[in-house]
C-alpha cells in the first residue's frame, strides 16, 4: 500500500540538478560524512590486493593486508604523488611507485630508501591519511567522517537483511559493473525509487499493467526509504522454484532500500546487487555496481549448472533494465536544465517526495511554500459598502 493517497510537490528545482553552488553543498552536508559503498571483499581475496577509486576528490586506496581490509588516501607522505595509478593490483608491501617509500598498515613509514637523508625524522607527521573501514557481509563501506555513526547503526534497519543478501556460501559476488552518465546524481536515484515508468520503459520485462498498490509496500523514513513488492509473474515465479532448487529457503519477493543519500540495496530470489551513485559534477555521475548470484547450500555438478543458469538468466534481464533506465537520463537532465514547470510527484512515486524532503532539509534549505497552503491563505476582501461609498 502506498502511504499517501493524494499527488504530492516536486521539491527540488531545476537547480537542484545542475548548479555548482548546490553540488558543492551537497557534497560537503551529504556525502562527506555518509558511509559510501566502495567495493566488496571478494574483489580482493589475496593478501596485498588493492583498489583504487576517487572519492569525492579524495583519492582511495582499499587493501587487503592479511585479510584486514583498510582504506588510505592515496597520497604519499613525502612529495604528494599519487601511491599507484592502478584500478586494482597487488603489492606485497604498500609502496609508492614514485621513490618507493613503503608503510605499514596503520601508515607508517616502514621503509625509506636513504632514510639518513631525512634526518630529524617526524615519523608521526609522515604516516599516511586514512579513514575508517567496517563491511556488512561481503560489502565494503569508508567513512571520510571520523565522527559518523558505525555501520551498523548506519544501516539499520536493515543491517542483518544485507549480511544476509551478501554473504557466503549461499551468495557469491558475481560482476561489477561501472559506467558513467550525463546527468546529475538524483535523476538515476529518483529513477529507482519508483515503478510508475516500468510499464512505458520496460514492457519487455513487466508488461502493459503496473504493480498493483496491493501488492506494493513502502517504508517511509528520515533516513532511508524502502519497498517490498511481492514477486508473482512468471519470471519470478521462476526464480523462487531455482532458489528452491538451490536448497535455499525463497521469499518470492523484491527488495529495494534506499540508504541515504546514495546507496541502493536490492535483493531477489536470484540475483542481489549494491550500488553506489558517485557524483563527479553537477551533471554527471558514474554509477558503481556489484552483482551477487544465487548459489544456494547444495553442490555438485546440477546444482552448480543450475546455479549457472539461474545467474544468466537474472544478470541478462536484470541489465536489460537497467540499461533502458540509463537511455532515458541525458533528456531527463536536458529537460530539468530547462523546465519552467513545477513538476508533481503521483502516490505510486512517493519514495521521491521524501528523498527530495530529505535533501532540502539536510541541506538547511527551505521547502516550498504548498500552492494549496498559500490558496487557502488568500482571503478576498468584502466589498464596500453603498454607504462608504457615498
Amino acid at each position: 500500500m502506498f502511504i499517501h493517497q493524494q499527488s504530492l510537490r516536486h521539491l527540488l528545482r531545476p537547480e537542484h540538478y545542475c548548479s555548482e553552488q548546490h553540488f558543492q553543498l551537497e557534497l560537503e552536508k551529504l556525502f562527506r560524512p555518509a558511509w559510501q559503498f566502495v567495493a566488496a571483499q571478494s574483489e580482493l581475496p589475496k593478501d596485498g590486493d588493492f583498489l583504487t577509486l576517487d572519492l569525492f576528490g579524495r583519492p582511495i586506496l582499499i587493501r587487503n593486508s592479511g585479510g584486514k581490509f583498510l582504506a588510505y588516501e592515496n597520497i604519499c607522505s613525502h612529495r604528494h604523488c599519487l601511491l599507484t595509478d592502478d584500478s586494482y593490483g597487488n603489492q606485497r608491501k604498500l609502496r609508492c611507485q614514485y621513490h618507493g617509500w613503503e608503510y605499514d598498515d596503520e601508515g607508517c613509514t616502514a621503509k625509506i630508501p636513504e632514510a639518513k637523508c631525512f634526518r630529524p625524522w617526524d615519523r608521526d607527521n609522515s604516516r599516511l591519511n586514512m579513514f575508517r573501514m567496517e563491511s556488512c557481509g561481503d560489502l565494503l563501506f569508508v567513512s571520510l567522517n571520523p565522527d559518523a555513526i558505525p555501520l551498523r547503526d548506519w544501516l539499520s534497519p536493515f543491517y542483518e537483511e544485507t549480511a544476509a543478501a551478501f554473504s557466503s556460501p549461499t551468495w557469491r559476488m558475481a560482476f561489477v559493473w561501472e559506467y558513467d552518465c550525463e546527468s546529475n546524481w538524483k535523476v538515476p536515484a529518483e529513477n529507482t525509487l519508483e515503478s510508475y515508468h516500468v510499464t512505458s520503459l520496460h514492457r519487455k520485462f513487466f508488461g502493459d499493467v503496473l504493480p498493483s498498490e496491493q501488492n506494493v509496500q513502502h517504508l517511509l523514513d528520515q533516513r532511508y526509504t524502502g519497498l517490498t513488492f511481492n514477486a508473482t509473474s512468471g519470471i519470478e515465479q521462476l526464480q523462487t522454484r531455482l532458489n528452491r532448487w538451490l536448497g535455499s529457503e525463497p521469499t518470492s519477493k523484491y527488495l529495494h532500500r534506499h540508504i541515504y543519500p546514495n546507496t541502493m540495496l536490492v535483493s531477489t530470489d536470484t540475483i542481489n546487487y549494491a550500488l553506489m551513485y558517485m557524483p563527479t559534477s553537477p551533471t554527471t555521475v558514474r554509477i558503481r555496481m556489484r552483482f551477487f548470484a544465487i548459489r544456494g547450500t547444495r553442490r555438485g555438478p546440477f546444482a552448480s549448472l543450475i546455479s549457472w543458469l539461474a545467474w544468466r538468466f537474472a544478470k541478462s534481464k536484470t541489465l536489460q533494465v537497467h540499461n533502458e533506465d540509463r537511455a532515458v537520463y541525458a533528456s531527463q537532465q536536458k529537460g530539468l536544465e530547462r523546465s519552467r514547470h513545477p513538476g508533481v510527484i503521483g502516490s505510486r512515486e512517493e519514495r521521491i517526495y521524501i528523498f527530495q524532503k530529505y535533501i532540502l532539509e539536510s541541506l538547511g534549505l527551505p521547502l516550498p511554500p504548498d500552492p494549496a497552503t498559500a490558496a487557502a491563505k488568500i482571503t478576498i476582501p468584502e466589498p464596500l459598502s453603498t454607504e462608504v461609498l457615498q
